[in-house]
């Protein structure tokens, strides 16, 4: 009876799809003026956050968030979560209350009409060349100083399902040192399970999200690029091992 679940997995991943178009185009108009027009990124980022919103929950998605420490909505932070699904990406910005923008893949940017968006309402990186790599830093560093936050996959990637936690690279943590932000680390519980790489698994349902408290780079004992990736990682990897039990 398995071709059953396929069934009904498929029909809900084309539904996620079709309200994601839906809810694109429908802020298409806005998103075009602020992006093309009067150019405003925060206005944008708060744009995206709506349409993630929405995308969220019309395909049946209900975040369960539990934070740490209350955020400041005023504040700007590099979000750090672990990566182990497409659906990051929109779920993260439909619960985070602050404008953000993503460090991306450019293959991205190559996709019609949505790339266009996406390529001037993030800061997209071509992770092997190296010097690409360091101006897209360089960038994230300008959209911090403009009030953004920034969110990004220390992994670099969506790794193996097998694999519970990728070891971190050190770019989100060389950028929060330099530009002294406040690390932000997210585990994300449900991902892999509710929408996996396979197109004919999936579901909709709660997905567990945990936003731990803050950690302010001034307070480091050591104000290590090594020191910061490990804290972080651990972080993470210890929650995803608790929600394991």
């Amino acid at each position: 009876m398995k071709w059953i679940g396929y069934l009904f997995s498929s029909i809900w991943r084309l539904w996620f799809l079709i309200v994601f178009m839906l809810v694109f185009i429908a802020f298409m108009p806005l998103l075009f003026f602020f992006t093309a027009i009067v150019k405003n990124h925060i206005i944008v980022a708060h744009l995206t956050r709506y349409w993630s919103k929405l995308t969220v929950w019309l395909s049946f998605l209900f975040p369960v968030v539990e934070w740490e420490e209350t955020l400041d909505k005023r504040g700007n932070y590099i979000f750090c979560p672990n990566h182990v699904s497409t659906l990051d990406i929109p779920l993260i910005l439909a619960v985070l209350p602050v404008p953000l923008q993503y460090i991306g893949k450019a293959e991205l940017a190559k996709l019609p009409l949505f790339g266009y968006f996406y390529k001037n309402n993030s800061v997209i990186v071509n992770r092997e060349n190296r010097r690409d790599s360091y101006a897209a830093f360089l960038k994230a560093g300008e959209r911090l100083k403009q009030g953004l936050s920034m969110c990004i996959f220390p992994e670099g990637g969506i790794p193996k399902a097998d694999i519970l936690l990728k070891k971190f690279k050190n770019g989100p943590f060389r950028l929060a040192i330099e530009q002294d932000i406040t690390v932000i680390p997210i585990t994300l519980a449900d991902n892999k399970k509710l929408f996996p790489q396979e197109y004919f698994k999936g579901r909709p349902g709660f997905v567990r999200i945990k936003v731990h408290k803050a950690i302010h780079t001034k307070d480091l004992k050591q104000k290590t690029i090594e020191n910061l990736n490990t804290r972080v990682y651990n972080t993470i990897f210890e929650q995803l091992k608790n929600y394991e039990k």
